[in-house]
């Protein structure tokens, strides 16, 4: 049987050795031959070269599916038969389609690159409006808490003011207070001395007992 296209050629270096003269006994061969099976007849007509009879063989192998005898089990996915020698370079893709993915994905990342972009100066437009209306914001509330401390200092320095009057006021009246009861204790002695003067009077008898001048004056000076 030829492989690859090489036949394959019977030579011999030497004569084949005659058969030996002394042969074993006829017992011994046949318990020695018992258990094996009958040999082949050699046909004594065929030539040294057998290739001449048989030509060699192309061995195209193919496997057959692989039946479901194992449930239970995912099916066998079938590797395909690869030739040892193939006759041409096995291809997925080809370089047209090559081409058509590389320019996808660069027309991919131009629109990523470009919305990355856009994303960032919308962020920039962003982060810049919304300083400026807080700068404006803290510089209106800085006014105003200023307007607003100025105005408690105002009210703070004017009840600063009254309360100083106040307590002027309440001082004066204090002194006044006190002058007025030192009057009023002025006053109790010469009371007294009236109050006593008509008690005295009251004690006469007869025709004396006379509602004259000095008593009238004597009930002013205790009538209040």
């Amino acid at each position: 049987m030829d492989l690859y296209g090489y036949p394959l050629k019977a030579k011999f270096s030497q004569p084949r050795p005659p058969p030996p003269k002394v042969l074993p006994a006829t017992s011994t061969m046949a318990a020695s031959y018992k258990n094996r099976p009958a040999s082949h007849s050699e046909s004594f007509t065929m030539p040294w070269m057998p290739n001449t009879y048989y030509k060699a063989a192309a061995l195209n192998p193919t496997l057959s599916p692989l039946s479901e005898s194992f449930p239970g089990h995912p099916p066998t996915k079938m590797v395909p038969f690869i030739s040892e020698r193939p006759n041409s370079v096995f291809t997925r893709h080809t370089l047209d389609d090559w081409h058509r993915n590389n320019m996808t994905n660069y027309k991919e990342s131009e629109t990523t690159r470009h919305n990355a972009e856009r994303l960032r100066a919308d962020l920039t437009r962003t982060i810049k409006d919304v300083y400026q209306q807080t700068k404006r914001t803290q510089g209106e509330s800085t006014q105003n808490l200023g307007e607003r401390v100025n105005d408690i200092e105002y009210w703070k320095s004017e009840l600063c003011i009254e309360l100083d009057a106040m307590i002027r006021e309440t001082n004066s009246l204090a002194d006044m207070q006190k002058r007025l009861e030192r009057a009023l204790a002025d006053t109790e002695g010469p009371f007294q001395v009236a109050h006593k003067c008509l008690l005295n009077r009251e004690k006469r008898m007869g025709i004396d007992l006379v509602n004259d001048d000095v008593e009238k004056q004597l009930i002013t000076l205790i009538t209040p």
